[in-house]
């Protein structure tokens, strides 16, 4: 139960929850893609920028959340996230950034 607990944590610090931020910045990568290609995209292309989209924002929102550690614990809308919370730490948070960013 505790891996599930911790992959949890992992799920919400890169806001793998909450998609909206992915969808706003996936219009205009796929508008750009279809633009670029006078039409569709080959699937390789477009799978690979949709990851792309969705791998970035959720390492700008690790990092973020990193940079933030000292702060977002006396903030009550943010105090409940996984670093200030204690369910991620500071090594595990950089971890996973790299994990997404690579």
């Amino acid at each position: 139960m505790l891996e599930v607990t911790k992959a949890r944590a992992y799920w919400q610090l890169a806001r793998f929850d909450r998609p909206i931020g992915s969808l706003l910045l996936l219009w205009p990568t796929l508008w750009a893609l279809f633009l670029a290609a006078d039409g569709w995209p080959s699937p390789h292309v477009l799978v690979v920028f949709v990851l792309g989209v969705i791998f970035m924002r959720a390492a700008g929102c690790v990092i973020n959340d990193f940079a933030d550690r000292n702060f977002d614990g006396h903030v009550k809308r943010t105090c409940q996230r996984p670093m200030p919370s204690g369910k991620v730490s500071e090594r595990e948070a950089l971890g996973l950034f790299g994990l997404l960013v690579l």
